[in-house]
Protein backbone atom coordinates (compact mmCIF):
# COMPACT_ATOMS: atom_id res chain seq x y z
CA UNK A 1 0.00 0.00 0.00
CA UNK A 2 1.26 3.19 -0.96
CA UNK A 3 1.49 5.83 2.56
CA UNK A 4 0.41 9.60 2.54
CA UNK A 5 2.38 11.51 4.53
CA UNK A 6 0.86 14.99 4.01
CA UNK A 7 -2.72 16.11 4.60
CA UNK A 8 -5.53 14.43 2.16
CA UNK A 9 -9.35 14.90 1.82
CA UNK A 10 -11.31 12.05 -0.43
CA UNK A 11 -12.21 13.10 -3.66
CA UNK A 12 -16.00 12.36 -2.71
CA UNK A 13 -15.91 14.30 0.21
CA UNK A 14 -14.38 17.61 -2.00
CA UNK A 15 -17.12 16.86 -4.04
CA UNK A 16 -19.68 16.93 -1.40
CA UNK A 17 -18.73 20.07 0.28
CA UNK A 18 -18.47 22.11 -3.29
CA UNK A 19 -22.40 20.93 -3.21
CA UNK A 20 -23.07 21.68 0.11
CA UNK A 21 -21.71 25.37 -0.92
CA UNK A 22 -23.75 26.27 -3.62
CA UNK A 23 -25.94 28.12 -1.61
CA UNK A 24 -23.31 30.42 -0.18
CA UNK A 25 -23.32 32.81 -3.39
CA UNK A 26 -26.78 33.69 -1.65
CA UNK A 27 -25.73 33.74 2.21
CA UNK A 28 -27.10 36.88 4.04
CA UNK A 29 -24.03 36.91 6.29
CA UNK A 30 -20.98 35.98 6.36
CA UNK A 31 -19.50 33.25 7.73
CA UNK A 32 -18.67 32.33 11.26
CA UNK A 33 -15.62 30.34 12.24
CA UNK A 34 -14.11 28.85 15.28
CA UNK A 35 -11.67 26.27 16.35
CA UNK A 36 -8.76 24.96 18.50
CA UNK A 37 -5.28 23.15 18.28
CA UNK A 38 -3.75 21.40 20.83
CA UNK A 39 -0.79 19.55 21.51
CA UNK A 40 -0.37 16.29 23.87
CA UNK A 41 2.34 14.54 25.42
CA UNK A 42 1.97 11.79 27.85
CA UNK A 43 4.24 9.27 29.94
CA UNK A 44 3.16 5.67 31.22
CA UNK A 45 4.11 4.00 34.25
CA UNK A 46 5.05 0.49 32.84
CA UNK A 47 5.03 -1.71 35.96
CA UNK A 48 0.96 -2.69 35.58
CA UNK A 49 1.98 -3.60 31.45
CA UNK A 50 2.81 -6.52 30.12
CA UNK A 51 4.45 -6.53 26.59
CA UNK A 52 6.93 -4.42 25.30
CA UNK A 53 6.80 -0.65 27.60
CA UNK A 54 5.14 1.62 25.89
CA UNK A 55 7.26 5.01 24.78
CA UNK A 56 6.71 8.56 25.74
CA UNK A 57 4.40 9.97 23.25
CA UNK A 58 3.29 13.64 21.75
CA UNK A 59 0.51 14.24 19.95
CA UNK A 60 -1.13 17.29 18.38
CA UNK A 61 -4.98 17.72 16.77
CA UNK A 62 -6.71 20.29 15.60
CA UNK A 63 -10.68 20.87 14.85
CA UNK A 64 -11.75 23.83 13.21
CA UNK A 65 -16.06 24.52 12.58
CA UNK A 66 -17.06 27.10 9.72
CA UNK A 67 -21.13 28.22 10.11
CA UNK A 68 -22.22 29.77 6.58
CA UNK A 69 -26.16 31.34 6.32
CA UNK A 70 -27.35 30.20 3.17
CA UNK A 71 -30.99 29.98 1.97
CA UNK A 72 -32.65 30.25 5.39
CA UNK A 73 -30.53 27.58 6.79
CA UNK A 74 -26.99 27.27 7.08
CA UNK A 75 -23.99 24.94 5.66
CA UNK A 76 -22.12 23.72 8.14
CA UNK A 77 -18.47 22.28 8.05
CA UNK A 78 -15.97 20.64 10.52
CA UNK A 79 -12.18 20.23 9.48
CA UNK A 80 -10.72 17.60 11.98
CA UNK A 81 -6.93 16.23 11.81
CA UNK A 82 -4.37 14.64 13.49
CA UNK A 83 -0.67 13.30 13.72
CA UNK A 84 0.22 9.82 13.29
CA UNK A 85 0.39 8.16 16.74
CA UNK A 86 3.35 6.15 17.84
CA UNK A 87 2.88 2.29 16.82
CA UNK A 88 5.47 1.42 20.20
CA UNK A 89 4.04 4.49 22.26
CA UNK A 90 1.32 5.20 25.16
CA UNK A 91 -1.91 5.29 22.70
CA UNK A 92 -0.34 2.41 21.15
CA UNK A 93 -0.63 0.46 24.54
CA UNK A 94 -3.37 2.25 26.46
CA UNK A 95 -5.71 3.37 23.55
CA UNK A 96 -8.14 4.54 26.31
CA UNK A 97 -5.78 7.09 27.38
CA UNK A 98 -5.91 9.99 24.52
CA UNK A 99 -9.03 10.16 22.97
CA UNK A 100 -8.05 13.25 20.39
CA UNK A 101 -5.04 10.90 19.13
CA UNK A 102 -5.47 8.73 16.03
CA UNK A 103 -9.09 9.63 15.30
CA UNK A 104 -8.67 10.94 11.63
CA UNK A 105 -5.84 7.78 10.48
CA UNK A 106 -6.25 6.64 7.16
CA UNK A 107 -6.40 3.04 5.72
CA UNK A 108 -2.59 2.99 6.56
CA UNK A 109 -3.02 4.40 10.25
CA UNK A 110 -1.36 7.67 9.53
CA UNK A 111 -2.78 10.68 10.73
CA UNK A 112 -4.72 13.50 8.15
CA UNK A 113 -6.27 16.76 7.71
CA UNK A 114 -10.05 15.53 7.05
CA UNK A 115 -13.19 17.26 6.30
CA UNK A 116 -15.16 15.69 9.36
CA UNK A 117 -18.70 17.04 8.98
CA UNK A 118 -20.27 18.47 6.31
CA UNK A 119 -24.30 19.26 5.86
CA UNK A 120 -26.61 21.20 5.14
CA UNK A 121 -28.86 22.14 7.79
CA UNK A 122 -32.65 24.03 8.02
CA UNK A 123 -35.07 24.53 10.38
CA UNK A 124 -38.68 22.14 9.96
CA UNK A 125 -41.37 22.17 11.99
CA UNK A 126 -40.44 23.23 15.93
CA UNK A 127 -37.15 21.76 15.14
CA UNK A 128 -33.85 21.26 13.08
CA UNK A 129 -32.89 18.93 10.01
CA UNK A 130 -28.87 18.50 9.28
CA UNK A 131 -28.45 15.83 6.39
CA UNK A 132 -24.94 15.33 4.73
CA UNK A 133 -21.52 13.92 6.15
CA UNK A 134 -22.59 13.68 9.94
CA UNK A 135 -20.91 12.77 13.26
CA UNK A 136 -23.64 11.01 15.18
CA UNK A 137 -21.46 11.17 18.58
CA UNK A 138 -21.57 15.37 18.15
CA UNK A 139 -25.57 14.78 18.12
CA UNK A 140 -25.97 12.53 21.07
CA UNK A 141 -25.00 11.55 24.54
CA UNK A 142 -23.68 15.21 25.00
CA UNK A 143 -22.97 17.23 28.48
CA UNK A 144 -21.71 19.80 29.62
CA UNK A 145 -18.02 18.79 31.28
CA UNK A 146 -17.26 15.39 30.06
CA UNK A 147 -17.75 15.89 26.25
CA UNK A 148 -14.59 17.35 24.53
CA UNK A 149 -11.06 16.01 24.88
CA UNK A 150 -9.57 19.30 23.08
CA UNK A 151 -11.06 21.33 26.60
CA UNK A 152 -12.47 18.81 28.73
CA UNK A 153 -10.53 15.19 29.80
CA UNK A 154 -8.81 13.53 27.68
CA UNK A 155 -9.85 9.71 28.41
CA UNK A 156 -11.92 7.74 26.19
CA UNK A 157 -14.54 6.95 28.73
CA UNK A 158 -15.09 10.73 29.74
CA UNK A 159 -16.17 11.90 25.99
CA UNK A 160 -18.57 9.54 25.04
CA UNK A 161 -20.55 6.31 26.52
CA UNK A 162 -17.71 3.62 25.85
CA UNK A 163 -21.22 1.42 25.17
CA UNK A 164 -22.12 3.29 22.43
CA UNK A 165 -21.20 1.48 18.95
CA UNK A 166 -20.79 5.36 17.33
CA UNK A 167 -19.57 4.98 13.62
CA UNK A 168 -17.33 7.85 12.71
CA UNK A 169 -18.61 11.07 10.65
CA UNK A 170 -20.94 8.90 8.01
CA UNK A 171 -23.65 10.23 5.51
CA UNK A 172 -27.30 10.68 7.23
CA UNK A 173 -29.14 12.59 9.01
CA UNK A 174 -30.10 14.49 12.00
CA UNK A 175 -32.95 16.03 13.27
CA UNK A 176 -33.23 17.84 16.57
CA UNK A 177 -36.42 19.62 18.44
CA UNK A 178 -38.15 20.55 21.40
CA UNK A 179 -41.51 19.29 22.75
CA UNK A 180 -41.76 21.56 25.08
CA UNK A 181 -42.27 21.51 29.09
CA UNK A 182 -38.74 21.26 29.16
CA UNK A 183 -38.44 17.83 26.85
CA UNK A 184 -36.67 17.90 23.63
CA UNK A 185 -35.36 14.96 20.87
CA UNK A 186 -32.57 14.15 18.76
CA UNK A 187 -32.71 11.38 15.80
CA UNK A 188 -29.97 10.55 13.91
CA UNK A 189 -29.49 7.78 10.86
CA UNK A 190 -26.34 7.04 9.19
CA UNK A 191 -24.61 4.84 7.15
CA UNK A 192 -21.91 2.90 9.81
CA UNK A 193 -19.69 2.91 7.05
CA UNK A 194 -17.90 5.79 8.26
CA UNK A 195 -14.97 8.22 6.97
CA UNK A 196 -12.41 6.86 9.36
CA UNK A 197 -9.94 5.05 7.84
CA UNK A 198 -11.67 5.11 4.37
CA UNK A 199 -13.60 7.90 2.40
CA UNK A 200 -14.09 5.49 -0.38
CA UNK A 201 -16.08 3.40 1.53
CA UNK A 202 -17.59 5.72 3.47
CA UNK A 203 -19.59 7.34 -0.41
CA UNK A 204 -20.31 3.62 -0.93
CA UNK A 205 -22.51 2.42 2.14
CA UNK A 206 -24.60 -0.31 0.88
CA UNK A 207 -22.03 -1.71 -1.83
CA UNK A 208 -19.90 -3.26 1.32
CA UNK A 209 -22.92 -4.19 3.37
CA UNK A 210 -21.55 -2.42 6.37
CA UNK A 211 -24.74 -1.80 7.65
CA UNK A 212 -26.56 1.24 9.14
CA UNK A 213 -26.48 2.97 12.42
CA UNK A 214 -30.01 5.02 13.99
CA UNK A 215 -30.45 6.41 17.21
CA UNK A 216 -32.76 8.16 18.78
CA UNK A 217 -32.33 9.87 22.15
CA UNK A 218 -35.18 11.94 24.48
CA UNK A 219 -34.12 14.95 26.50
CA UNK A 220 -35.39 16.77 29.71
CA UNK A 221 -34.15 19.61 31.71
CA UNK A 222 -35.31 21.07 34.65
CA UNK A 223 -34.67 22.65 38.13
CA UNK A 224 -31.15 22.46 37.06
CA UNK A 225 -31.37 19.13 36.11
CA UNK A 226 -30.89 17.61 32.48
CA UNK A 227 -31.04 14.62 31.29
CA UNK A 228 -30.36 12.18 28.24
CA UNK A 229 -32.07 8.90 27.61
CA UNK A 230 -31.22 6.95 24.28
CA UNK A 231 -32.07 3.81 22.04
CA UNK A 232 -29.08 2.95 19.59
CA UNK A 233 -28.61 0.39 16.59
CA UNK A 234 -25.88 -0.53 14.53
CA UNK A 235 -26.48 -3.14 12.32
CA UNK A 236 -22.40 -3.93 10.76
CA UNK A 237 -20.85 -7.10 11.38
CA UNK A 238 -18.82 -7.10 14.45
CA UNK A 239 -17.32 -9.85 14.60
CA UNK A 240 -14.04 -8.68 13.18
CA UNK A 241 -13.64 -4.86 13.55
CA UNK A 242 -9.82 -5.28 14.42
CA UNK A 243 -9.59 -3.36 17.96
CA UNK A 244 -7.19 -6.30 19.45
CA UNK A 245 -10.06 -8.12 21.17
CA UNK A 246 -10.54 -11.74 20.77
CA UNK A 247 -14.16 -11.24 20.11
CA UNK A 248 -14.60 -14.62 17.84
CA UNK A 249 -17.29 -15.85 19.85
CA UNK A 250 -19.14 -12.77 19.13
CA UNK A 251 -21.95 -12.97 16.84
CA UNK A 252 -22.89 -11.27 13.40
CA UNK A 253 -26.41 -9.84 14.16
CA UNK A 254 -27.08 -5.70 14.60
CA UNK A 255 -25.36 -4.31 17.80
CA UNK A 256 -28.24 -2.66 19.96
CA UNK A 257 -28.03 -0.98 23.77
CA UNK A 258 -29.79 1.77 25.74
CA UNK A 259 -27.85 4.39 27.59
CA UNK A 260 -28.69 7.69 30.17
CA UNK A 261 -26.55 10.93 30.68
CA UNK A 262 -27.77 13.02 34.03
CA UNK A 263 -25.86 16.60 34.85
CA UNK A 264 -26.52 18.49 37.38
CA UNK A 265 -24.82 21.43 39.76
CA UNK A 266 -22.68 20.87 42.99
CA UNK A 267 -22.15 24.53 44.38
CA UNK A 268 -20.26 26.33 41.40
CA UNK A 269 -19.63 23.17 40.05
CA UNK A 270 -21.31 20.49 38.07
CA UNK A 271 -21.79 16.83 37.84
CA UNK A 272 -22.47 14.23 35.04
CA UNK A 273 -23.10 10.64 35.66
CA UNK A 274 -23.48 8.19 32.16
CA UNK A 275 -25.06 4.43 32.27
CA UNK A 276 -24.96 2.38 29.24
CA UNK A 277 -26.24 -1.21 28.52
CA UNK A 278 -25.50 -2.84 24.74
CA UNK A 279 -26.57 -6.53 23.92
CA UNK A 280 -23.45 -9.04 25.31
CA UNK A 281 -23.69 -11.21 22.20
CA UNK A 282 -22.88 -8.92 19.92
CA UNK A 283 -19.94 -6.20 21.80
CA UNK A 284 -17.74 -6.63 23.74
CA UNK A 285 -18.15 -3.36 25.47
CA UNK A 286 -21.36 -4.50 27.16
CA UNK A 287 -21.73 -1.91 30.52
CA UNK A 288 -20.80 1.47 30.84
CA UNK A 289 -20.82 3.67 34.16
CA UNK A 290 -18.70 7.02 34.80
CA UNK A 291 -19.05 9.66 37.08
CA UNK A 292 -17.18 13.13 36.35
CA UNK A 293 -17.16 16.35 38.26
CA UNK A 294 -15.67 19.93 37.27
CA UNK A 295 -15.43 22.36 39.63
CA UNK A 296 -14.10 26.79 38.65
CA UNK A 297 -10.62 27.14 41.08
CA UNK A 298 -10.15 30.72 40.19
CA UNK A 299 -9.49 31.32 36.72
CA UNK A 300 -9.11 27.42 36.60
CA UNK A 301 -11.01 24.32 36.09
CA UNK A 302 -10.37 21.44 37.76
CA UNK A 303 -11.89 17.88 36.73
CA UNK A 304 -12.00 14.48 38.15
CA UNK A 305 -13.86 11.44 36.68
CA UNK A 306 -14.22 7.56 36.85
CA UNK A 307 -15.52 4.76 34.21
CA UNK A 308 -15.54 0.90 34.67
CA UNK A 309 -16.64 -1.04 31.19
CA UNK A 310 -17.97 -4.20 31.60
CA UNK A 311 -16.90 -7.00 29.08
CA UNK A 312 -19.09 -9.65 27.40
CA UNK A 313 -19.19 -12.77 29.31
CA UNK A 314 -19.57 -14.10 25.06
CA UNK A 315 -15.55 -12.92 24.72
CA UNK A 316 -12.70 -15.51 23.98
CA UNK A 317 -10.18 -16.06 26.34
CA UNK A 318 -10.13 -14.47 29.93
CA UNK A 319 -11.36 -10.96 30.51
CA UNK A 320 -11.95 -8.25 33.03
CA UNK A 321 -13.67 -4.99 33.12
CA UNK A 322 -11.72 -2.18 32.22
CA UNK A 323 -11.57 0.89 34.37
CA UNK A 324 -10.00 4.40 34.40
CA UNK A 325 -9.46 7.35 36.59
CA UNK A 326 -8.66 10.81 35.43
CA UNK A 327 -8.22 14.50 36.79
CA UNK A 328 -6.91 17.55 35.08
CA UNK A 329 -6.44 21.14 35.75
CA UNK A 330 -7.00 23.50 32.81
CA UNK A 331 -5.38 26.89 33.01
CA UNK A 332 -5.46 29.72 31.08
CA UNK A 333 -1.76 31.14 30.65
CA UNK A 334 -2.17 33.72 27.68
CA UNK A 335 -4.76 34.90 25.74
CA UNK A 336 -5.91 32.01 24.13
CA UNK A 337 -3.63 30.05 25.79
CA UNK A 338 -4.44 27.28 27.84
CA UNK A 339 -2.33 24.45 30.09
CA UNK A 340 -3.52 21.55 31.41
CA UNK A 341 -1.92 18.94 33.38
CA UNK A 342 -3.23 15.43 33.06
CA UNK A 343 -3.24 12.62 35.77
CA UNK A 344 -4.63 8.85 34.77
CA UNK A 345 -5.00 5.54 36.11
CA UNK A 346 -6.12 2.79 33.76
CA UNK A 347 -6.94 -0.99 35.02
CA UNK A 348 -7.09 -3.64 32.45
CA UNK A 349 -6.81 -2.22 28.85
CA UNK A 350 -8.27 -4.27 26.43
CA UNK A 351 -9.98 -6.29 29.21
CA UNK A 352 -6.68 -8.29 29.59
CA UNK A 353 -6.46 -9.61 33.30
CA UNK A 354 -2.73 -9.11 32.16
CA UNK A 355 -2.89 -5.76 32.01
CA UNK A 356 -2.89 -4.41 35.65
CA UNK A 357 -2.89 -0.61 36.79
CA UNK A 358 -0.99 1.60 34.96
CA UNK A 359 -0.86 5.42 35.94
CA UNK A 360 -0.57 7.97 32.66
CA UNK A 361 1.02 11.74 33.21
CA UNK A 362 0.58 14.05 30.78
CA UNK A 363 0.02 17.79 29.53
CA UNK A 364 -2.18 19.38 27.03
CA UNK A 365 -1.49 23.15 25.15
CA UNK A 366 -4.95 24.22 23.56
CA UNK A 367 -4.95 27.62 21.79
CA UNK A 368 -8.62 28.62 20.69
CA UNK A 369 -8.35 30.03 16.78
Amino acid sequence: MRHHSGPRLGGAVVLTALALTGPLAHAEDGPEISGIAIATYQSADTSGLSGTAPRDEANAAVDIGVSVPAGGGAVELQIKGGTTPRRDGVTGALAEANAAAGVTLDENERGRVVLWQAFYRHDVGNGSLAAGLIDPAAWLDGNDIANNEFTQFLGAGLVNNLSIDFPSASLGAAYTAGLGKGWSLAAVLTSATGVEPDYRRAFEPYRHGHGGFAALELQWSGGGVGTNVGVWVNSRRHDSDGDGIDDERLGRGAARGVYANVSGAVGRGHWNLRLGWADPRVQADTGFAAVAVAYPVGNRLLGAGVTHSLASDHLSGPHRGRSQFEIYLRAPVARHWTVTPDLQYVLHTGFDPAQTGTWVAGLRVGRSL
